[in-house]
């Protein structure tokens, strides 16, 4: 027995060394393993990293572009040649962009800035003749020096007047804001950059806020700074002459440095980002240590592991039952079960009544119900029992719909019930059984988006789909005519407007004229834009008006819309006044669907635009 024991203890010790060097080779395998994984996964990342801030600097430099091109659209109707005209107009421009300055250039070089002044010819600049030439943007790769000899970057966009002119818009970058516009920061700030063109030339380097670089051969740099010679330069060098992405590493005083590169896809320039190789040997000591730690957690987690499983079987019904309790306790947060007993015209509740009933108490007759809940309900809502009802008569037995009602507070919520009927042999409903739940959270997220979707971007009445679709549903309710009317307004001499003043000018006439609408009319009314220049209201009237007193109300609104949208868009040269022709038809005289009323309203405002236009038509009653 002893002699058995001591075999054991023996074979314990043999098998936990072997365990044990077991675990230590594996390690240091691990260790080698993860520690080359690592540094691809760091160049990698270096080089995703890259990729990206290239990406957001391209968008950055041609949302500068496409800055200019929205800029020449202001002189599309210029004389480029005639100076003193163009200086003119160059005055009353508005720059825009990251720009210190844009002027307006002739297809000989004359040069003239948003002030007025007249600038250096431009015709012997290279990327001038070449956006001439090419008819595309184009940015030197070079900085150059303005008359105050500070340096500056200039982007040129070609275009043409509509007399087939050429002309160029120039937008001048100061080097602090070409910084500025270039700066991002990564690697938690340890890294720098150099912009270069293609021959080596370096446009930007933003190591030093205080120090301008510029229109230095970026090799001689690194090699002067470093300290001493490189050969690993020449592949880069090799790499962006043939617009190539690349890595290598340079020695120096500074110790070892990571150099990544990568066209912009501007011009000819590459973004060269350094980054100290100190930064990759870090990430792998964090993460080794990580790693090691995570090991070392995993064996006592094993451990704690088998001990849990024990202690959790023991208390798993205990939980299961717990849970089940707090998931019944869940699903009756704010929700009532009822059961209405036909025969016996009673209805029970369980659950939370407080929220629906504003009371505990749980039994009621349906007389009783009817008149104290149901006028809780929102007016345009009532009819969801009569849709429960035609429901079981086509022999559905389940019905869902969402209402909003009324609390205690006299604040409407959304509520969706949910109902089962229970039949007879003769499919007559015995007992209807279901659900009450507060689902005002959820309703109004969806709404909200809803009305995201439907709404005009320009003007933010709501789109035609939208419109119609709120016409038609509104309309198309079968519990009773509904007293309303529908209203089509065309603007007047817009297409003058967009012509003759321009599309930013157009723009804005349609926001103003979607304001003057919406002060016109009440928020219980349709508001929609229909596209270009046409917009529709449907209004809704109480139905206890009278005609006439309904007649009277859409002939007053509909002079005081002619009036208020009546208005002068004007520039330094030309001015043009727009009005409204406005058609109506007046529901149920004039027809009662929405595809009739539109008719009408739209021959309306046909007669009116046929007869000097500025005015407005109520279409006549359709013949009984």
């Amino acid at each position: 027995m002893q002699r058995e024991k001591i075999v054991q203890n023996i074979s314990a010790v043999a098998a936990a060394l072997v365990m044990a060097f077991a675990v230590v080779f594996f390690l240091v395998l691990f260790q080698s393993k993860m520690t080359n994984l690592l540094s691809d996964m760091a160049l990698q990342n270096i080089s995703e990293t890259q990729a990206l801030c290239a990406e957001t600097l391209r968008d950055k430099i041609n949302g500068q572009i496409k800055t200019l091109e929205s800029q020449a659209e202001y002189f599309y109707d210029a004389d480029l040649d005639d100076t003193e005209k163009l200086k003119k107009l160059a005055k009353s421009a508005i720059a825009s962009g990251d720009f210190f300055r844009v002027a307006v250039v002739n297809e000989d070089g004359a040069a003239v800035d948003y002030s007025g002044r007249a600038l250096p010819n431009m015709k012997n600049k290279d990327y001038f003749a070449s956006a001439m030439l090419k008819g595309e943007a184009q940015i030197p790769s070079k900085i150059e020096l303005d008359e105050h000899l500070n340096p500056c970057l200039t982007i040129t966009v070609p275009f043409k007047t509509r007399d087939k002119k050429k002309g160029a818009m120039a937008g001048f970058f100061s080097y602090d804001i070409l910084l500025k516009i270039f700066s991002i920061p990564v690697f938690s700030g340890q890294s720098y950059f150099y912009i270069v063109s293609g021959n080596g030339n370096i446009l930007l380097f933003n190591k030093d806020k205080n120090k301008t670089l510029y229109n230095i051969d970026v090799y001689d740099y690194i090699e002067k700074t470093a300290g001493m010679k490189n050969l690993s330069l020449r592949k880069m060098k090799v790499d962006m002459v043939k617009s190539l992405p690349g890595c290598i590493t340079v020695e120096g005083v500074e110790g070892k440095k990571i150099f990544s590169y990568v066209p912009l896809g501007i011009s000819d320039w590459h973004l060269i980002m350094v980054l100290p190789y100190s930064y990759i040997k870090n990430q792998q000591l964090r993460i080794n240590i990580l790693v090691y730690i995570l090991l070392g957690g995993i064996a006592f987690a094993i451990l704690v592991f088998v001990i849990i499983v024990y202690v959790t079987y023991r208390r798993s019904l205990a939980i299961k039952k717990d849970n089940e309790r707090l998931t019944i306790a869940n699903n009756q947060a704010q929700t009532l079960i009822f059961e209405y007993d036909v025969k016996e015209q009673k209805i029970d509740f369980s659950g939370d009544t407080q929220f629906l009933l504003g009371t505990d108490k749980k039994s009621f007759t349906i007389d009783f119900v009817r008149k104290e809940y149901f006028a809780r309900i929102h007016p345009e809502d009532k009819n969801i029992f009569e849709r429960a009802r035609d429901s079981v008569r086509k022999g559905k037995e389940n019905f869902s719909s969402e209402f909003r009602y009324k609390s205690f507070s006299n604040n409407y919520f959304w509520v969706k019930m949910t109902v089962s009927a229970i039949l007879d042999e003769k499919r007559e409903p015995t007992q209807f059984i279901g659900s009450i739940a507060n689902v005002n959270s959820q309703v109004l997220h969806e709404q909200e988006l809803r009305n995201i979707a439907d709404r005009d971007k320009l003007s933010s009445l709501l789109n035609k789909s939208a419109f119609e679709r709120m016409c038609k549903g509104y309309l198309s309710r079968n519990d009773k005519k509904r007293l309303s009317a529908l209203i089509i307004i065309d603007l007047d001499n817009f297409k003058e407007v967009n012509d003759n003043l321009g599309h930013m000018t157009g723009d804005l006439a349609i926001q103003d004229a979607a304001k003057k609408i919406s002060l016109v009319f009440s928020e219980k009314d349709f508001l929609g834009r229909f596209g270009g220049d046409e917009f529709c209201v449907l209004m809704r009237f109480d139905e206890s008006l009278s005609k006439e007193i309904v007649y009277k109300i859409v002939n007053t609104k509909a002079a005081d819309l002619t009036r208020s949208l009546k208005e002068w868009y004007a520039n330094d040269e030309q001015n043009v006044c727009v009005s409204a022709s406005v058609g109506i038809a007046v529901a149920p005289f004039c027809g009662e669907d929405y595809d009739e009323l539109f008719e009408k309203a739209d021959k309306a405002l046909y007669e009116i635009k046929q007869h000097g236009k500025d005015g407005y038509k109520i279409s006549e009653e359709s013949q009984a």
